[in-house]
């Protein structure tokens, strides 16, 4: 009876870690098109290490820290060179904050 259980919580909990990994992929695959269709991947390219020296790499970055950030640029609060041009582009001014949330989420465990 005792191997019986412990066979059942065996095979549950290997059920429950391939689901939250088949989640945790189709979340990236998700956060990872967001990412591309909000034009980050131009200027901060495909695996968030910039393009140019004068753009900062995003990938591995405080998810917080990125957050923060692209608000500041929204709020216009950022007045450098590189942030005015962000702030007139018009897919930043529609970016929700569920987007931003996912897109940090996704830059700050990118897999290089």
């Amino acid at each position: 009876m005792y191997k019986t259980i412990q066979l059942c919580m065996l095979s549950l909990f290997a059920f429950l870690l391939a689901i939250s990994s088949t989640m945790a992929e189709e979340g990236d695959q998700d956060s990872k098109k967001l990412y591309m269709t909000k034009f980050c991947i131009t200027c901060h390219g495909e695996k968030g290490i910039a393009v140019a020296p004068n753009y900062p790499n995003l990938a591995k970055q405080n998810e917080l820290y990125l957050i923060k950030q692209v608000k500041d640029i929204i709020q216009k609060k950022r007045k450098g060179k590189l942030t005015v041009l962000m702030t007139e582009h018009p897919v930043i001014n529609r970016v929700q904050d569920n987007e931003i949330a996912a897109i940090a989420a996704y830059m700050k465990n990118i897999k290089q």
